[in-house]
């Protein structure tokens, strides 16, 4: 019977003491999620510092890339349900990083706008993510980080052919 540590490897991204199975790394599908997850948790821990969420800084690049839209337009574009879109638009507006307005088209609508606050904070997101994406590409050469972009590109083109 092998021992302990024949059988698992330590992983630099998990806490100490928490090791991976040997031969994961093997799977280029498990690499892939675990690289995913730990871009996530970088991410997530930048938003956390923002008091943000996903939801919130995907509902401020929509309004800045789009411009004003109803609050329906925003749930859906961001793929929120309209019921959640609520409470977080409502926390947005509260941080007066977007604004409400009565739609000019329609009367009983609101139009959500990014205020200048909230251009702000996307301004210093997006240096957040480049810090974020650096830490995590750290150990690549520029020719790798192109090519891992290129393999990632097409990966993402091709999803559809995933299901």
């Amino acid at each position: 019977m092998m021992g302990m540590s024949a059988e698992r490897k330590p992983s630099p991204s998990q806490p100490p003491g928490v090791v991976e199975p040997a031969g994961l790394e093997a799977s280029t599908g498990y690499l892939l999620a675990r690289v995913g997850s730990d871009s996530r948790r970088l991410w997530a821990h930048t938003l956390l510092e923002e008091d943000l969420t996903p939801h919130h800084y995907s509902a401020l690049i929509a309004l800045d890339q789009r411009g004003a839209m109803s609050q329906r337009q925003l749930s859906h574009l961001v793929g929120i349900d309209p019921r959640n879109a609520v409470p977080v638009i409502d926390q947005l507006q509260t941080r007066g990083l977007l604004a409400r307005n009565p739609d000019l088209t329609d009367r009983r609508r609101n139009a959500v706008t990014l205020t200048e606050t909230g251009r702000r904070l996307l301004t210093r997101l997006r240096h957040a993510a480049e810090d974020a994406q650096e830490r995590l590409l750290t150990p690549l050469t520029t020719t790798e980080r192109r090519s891992l972009h290129a393999l990632l590109t097409k990966l993402f083109a091709a999803g559809g052919a995933v299901q």
